[in-house]
């Protein structure tokens, strides 16, 4: 098995490009597949799959009736039909599709190859090379509640590019809904927005154990007929998902190694008949085909006799033709000549060398992962070597980044004020910050692999409280308070907060707390409630003096009202009946006024308002309030008529009213009158 001929399907099911959408859905339906080529006089001109399917119905509601070329995915990728079934694989994961449309060399369709394919021809053998099921599933698996409605799950499948999503029921899997029970349903025309995935989820589910081989799985999917597996712990939580696509990944490899059998082969030919220029240039097409990896074959001398492009271009050499030339010109123009003799060495006696190197090459740091091999004829005598390198520089910068913010963690941690430490789970300290040895007065040697709970307590004794860690365990902890007895032997009071991290099959491996020494705080609150309580007792006696002292006031105001009423108001009348010109009878009329304003009672807002008037002012609002005219003011204080305005102006100003349609009389009158 080479070729995409051994592993198609074949012949393949087709529409014409004028059918409407309707009976491609028929088709798709009855014949129970997962995409329809679209073909005309033998040609592939598209491909309509479960996924676009999707992608229209959610866009909107699909026209049954339109032409299935309008919404075909088109050109179809094509793969001829002699192409090594590896390379097709990997033409499936660089473009990340599911279905290859195979051809013959004059273009007409012969048949069509999908992940199902791979998985049936390629033997169960193969997948015994893998360790266990939890090395390949995917473990971010989305999933919604059996009450969700169809249209949701369409619209998150969509969205997430996902072909399935798991039912769960408090948190355990009860079924599972793929494209294909969508495809049912919107051939039906059911309203997705009303049907609930209970009534159209897939059960019982076919579950699967992460730590069962590959081989297992693969046996299960072919057995039953399926294309994917729910994988759930012992507890039955749904911990991952593997698909038929996710065992065959290992194809990638594969076509690594597919490429170096490849070189071995024809660099064996190439010594036997290096005169023979037609295979040395289909070695060559071969080497140019493999765009991204640089290949380069060099005979027991190490000449480089074939090369690709990419090795020029990884390696920065001066030409584009590198035949002849030392292999070590790689290395050279690399920076590690030095290394070379060494490399060369171990590739002679252990048949490989592998290592990265780090060029600099578009003021660019480049990695790349270089493999130096021997090259062997069937009598195991070295006949050349190979030497393949992959450009790793965005692996590389990522590892770097990753470190780069384990380093930032860890200072940070190192200097966080507040104890953090890591627990395990019988109890013992793993891990402890510098705050916790400057808190506790032990040092990490002292601290690691002891019992948490023979420092930290929540009682005067830890025999006393042996469920404390328990809490931690059983679930996160915000704010329990736990005390502390130092190297010193003092006390110190510790707010405690944890996460705790689970193993797959749901036991706790580890428990993260975080605690904050709040001694000097609960002391503090002790304090703040003393000084309340005093101040508390000091606005008593205060509330009291003032009681007092407005008692005093309004005694004192009394009895000043009375006097000036009593002993200054009669002899103001007999001056007033005594006065020998009207103007003298007008300033004892304002005097009595004034009397008046004095022993009468004010608002708090009238007497700020009138303690901010110049006496002037204070004057003119009091004849204003008596109903003098500007002219009349103007006599009685000896000033012109011009100015008397002015002051009224101000007045109102100083009152707020000037913007108001009321006299300045009204106003005085209404609120600082008597």
């Amino acid at each position: 098995m080479n070729t995409l001929q051994d592993v198609m399907t074949a012949p393949v099911i087709t529409i014409s490009p004028d059918a409407p959408i309707s009976k491609a859905l028929e088709i798709m339906e009855h014949e129970k597949i997962s995409s329809l080529v679209v073909e005309k006089n033998q040609k592939p001109l598209g491909i309509f799959t479960e996924r676009a399917l999707i992608q229209l119905r959610v866009r909107d509601d699909i026209d049954y009736t339109r032409p299935i070329h309008q919404v075909m995915s088109s050109p179809p990728f094509t793969a001829p039909v002699n192409m090594d079934y590896r390379e097709a694989y990997q033409l499936l994961l660089n473009h990340r599709i599911r279905h290859l449309v195979v051809t013959d060399s004059p273009g007409n369709l012969v048949g069509i190859i999908t992940g199902t394919d791979f998985l049936t021809h390629l033997g169960l053998e193969y997948f015994m090379e893998f360790k266990s099921v939890g090395q390949v599933m995917m473990r971010d698996v989305l999933s919604l509640a059996p009450s969700a409605t169809a249209f949701t799950a369409m619209k998150l499948m969509h969205d997430r590019r996902v072909s399935s999503l798991v039912i769960e029921d408090n948190c355990m899997p009860v079924g599972i809904v793929t494209e294909r029970d969508l495809l049912r349903l919107i051939r039906s025309r059911t309203p997705l927005p009303k049907v609930q995935l209970q009534q159209v989820m897939s059960q019982p589910l076919q579950t699967i154990f992460s730590d069962v081989s590959c081989h297992r799985a693969a046996k299960i999917l072919l057995e039953k007929g399926l294309r994917r597996l729910v994988v759930i712990n012992s507890s039955g939580r749904c911990v991952g998902i593997i698909t038929e696509t996710d065992l065959i990944k290992g194809l990638r490899t594969s076509y690594t190694d597919h490429l170096k059998e490849v070189i071995n082969h024809q660099a064996r030919q190439l010594q036997r008949a290096r005169k023979q220029m037609r295979e040395a240039e289909i070695l060559d097409s071969m080497l140019q085909s493999a765009g991204e990896i640089a290949i380069a074959i060099m005979d027991p001398d190490f000449h480089i006799i074939l090369h690709n492009q990419a090795a020029v271009r990884f390696f920065g050499a001066d030409v584009d033709d590198l035949t002849g030339q030392n292999g070590a010109i790689f290395l050279r123009n690399g920076g590690m000549l030095a290394p070379f003799t060494r490399a060369l060495a171990d590739a002679r006696e252990n048949g490989k060398c592998e290592f990265v190197l780090e060029q600099l090459r578009d003021n660019q740091v480049h990695y790349l992962a270089t493999t130096l091999f021997s090259i062997h004829d069937r009598q195991k005598k070295d006949t050349g070597f190979g030497l393949i390198a992959l450009d790793i520089t965005s692996q590389k910068q990522h590892e770097l980044s990753l470190q780069a913010e384990r380093d930032f963690s860890r200072k940070i941690i190192d200097a966080a004020p507040s104890i953090i430490c890591s627990i395990a789970q019988d109890g013992t300290i793993r891990f402890i910050n510098p705050a916790g040895e400057k808190l506790t007065g032990y040092s990490t040697e002292e601290l690691l692999n002891k019992n948490w709970q023979d420092y930290f307590h929540r009682s005067q004794s830890p025999d006393t409280d042996p469920d404390l860690l328990h809490e931690f365990q059983k679930k996160d902890v915000r704010g329990l308070e736990v005390e502390l007895i130092t190297r010193d032997g003092s006390r110190r009071n510790i707010s405690w907060s944890s996460v705790t991290r689970f193993e797959d099959k749901g036991s706790p491996r580890e428990t993260l707390i975080l605690g904050n020494d709040i001694t000097g705080l609960k002391k503090a609150f002790g304090e703040i409630e003393k000084k309340k309580q005093q101040i508390e007792e000091a606005n008593i006696a205060l509330r009291v003096m003032l009681d007092q002292h407005t008692k005093t006031r309004e005694t004192i105001e009394e009895h000043i009202s009375v006097r000036l009423k009593t002993l200054v108001t009669p002899y103001l009348d007999l001056l007033r009946q005594s006065a020998t010109s009207e103007q003298q009878v007008e300033t004892i009329n304002i005097i009595t006024a004034h009397i008046n304003s004095i022993a009468g009672s004010f608002s708090p807002k009238s007497k700020e308002i009138l303690l901010g008037l110049s006496p002037r002012e204070s004057l003119i609002a009091d004849l204003v309030t008596q109903g003098k005219t500007s002219k009349d003011i103007a006599t009685i204080i000896g000033i012109s008529v011009r100015t008397v305005e002015t002051y009224r102006n101000n007045l109102r100003k100083k009152l707020g009213i000037n913007n108001r349609k009321i006299s300045l009389r009204t106003y005085l009158s209404t609120h600082f009158s008597k």
